[in-house]
């Protein structure tokens, strides 16, 4: 089914980490974000840290703390902001509650090699396609946000001019490709269907592999 509402809710379920906070941060200033986690105590603390890089107080309360599965009922759009293997197991946990819910997934699953990053998914296969197999629904899930550093996300300096590529079918990934655009610094691109979101997941690895090999020096890819 076809996901034919308006986004007023955005729920980041395990949104704790820098990836989750960074999006809260980024999209308070228009929309409702819910910071979901196993742990309300651990949400609240999100929340929290938050709402004191908010600039304007006024959208401050625009962010709140809640426990996953509360935070999957109440949104319109649900992100997984965990690693890939909890990303699953969550989700087929939740999925009933997401039935006619628009997803968003940013997983890469990454292994290591010494200190270095490798895909552990062979392409064609992705992290979004398996995710959207467990949902049991395709047309509402969109693939995105890979290659911007969570760290950038998450500060209260502004983004510099970056474009993501998001992967889905229309009308979910023109939605997601809106919201993308809302956040100041950000600019969507579309990358095709979400069967063409393993070559995002497999430029993660290689970004995170020359920051550690080039000291930090490379950020992310800009598309041009």
């Amino acid at each position: 089914m076809r996901f034919e509402g308006s986004i007023d809710k955005i729920a980041l379920l395990g949104g704790t980490g820098k990836l989750g906070r960074g999006l809260a941060l980024r999209w308070c200033p228009k929309r409702q974000v819910i910071i979901g986690s196993r742990f309300r105590p651990k949400a609240e603390v999100a929340t929290q840290e938050v709402r004191r890089l908010v600039r304007e107080k006024s959208h401050a309360d625009n962010v709140r703390g809640m426990l996953n599965r509360e935070a999957a009922d109440e949104a319109d759009l649900v992100v997984f902001c965990v690693e890939f293997g909890p990303a699953l197991k969550l989700a087929a946990r939740i999925r009933g509650r997401l039935r006619d819910k628009l997803v968003l997934s940013p997983i890469v699953s990454m292994g290591h090699r010494g200190n270095l990053r490798t895909p552990k998914l062979k392409p064609p296969t992705s992290a979004a396609v398996k995710l959207a197999k467990v949902l049991g629904q395709r047309s509402n899930v969109v693939s995105g946000l890979h290659t911007i550093p969570a760290f950038m996300l998450y500060s209260s300096e502004p983004l510099r001019d970056y474009s993501v590529v998001i992967y889905g079918e229309q009308p979910a990934k023109g939605i997601i490709m809106n919201l993308v655009n809302e956040m100041d610094g950000l600019r969507s691109l579309d990358g095709g269907p979400l069967e063409m979101s393993f070559l995002s997941e497999c430029a993660t690895p290689l970004i995170l592999n020359l920051n550690e090999l080039n000291e930090g020096r490379i950020h992310s890819v800009k598309y041009y």
